[in-house]
């Protein structure tokens, strides 16, 4: 059976923006959090709460993210885009089910299994692409 373990940040998640660095320490700590929650046995409204947390800020993140994408005119922009739409569109199916459940602790570990394999990956491989472009391309200037 699943037990949710904390995240560790570590310098090989940052993509070279200060910022989206910082949103994504932030996702992390909300994960682990949730995590927290889980293995403490905190009820339905605790989880229910952290995960409308993670919907909202995830999706809040995705918008700056693909903006800097942009900026930066990075090959992997629309790679990025699809992969947050994949991630919502889930995301929401799971979140959804988790509230008409009532709550079900063994959904609540599959939501976090997920979305940490998710976030993890995600950084490491799409938002990994950012770096390259960030710090190899002149900055973009003001318009």
């Amino acid at each position: 059976m699943y037990t949710p373990k904390p995240l560790q940040w570590d310098d090989a998640l940052s993509t070279g923006d200060e910022t989206l660095d910082s949103q994504h320490k932030y996702l992390v700590e909300t994960l682990n959090s949730l995590g927290d929650s889980i293995n403490e046995g905190h009820g339905i409204e605790i989880i229910a709460r952290i995960l409308g947390r993670l919907r909202f800020y995830a999706g809040w993140h995705f918008g700056r993210e693909e903006e800097c994408f942009d900026t930066y005119h990075c090959p992997a922009a629309e790679k990025n885009k699809k992969a947050h739409a994949v991630f919502v569109e889930k995301f929401d199916r799971y979140y959804n089910r988790f509230r008409e459940s009532g709550g079900s602790n063994e959904l609540a570990l599959k939501i976090h299994e997920e979305i940490s394999d998710w976030i993890v990956n995600h950084i490491m491989i799409i938002d990994g692409e950012l770096y390259p472009c960030i710090h190899l391309r002149p900055k973009p200037t003001a318009k």
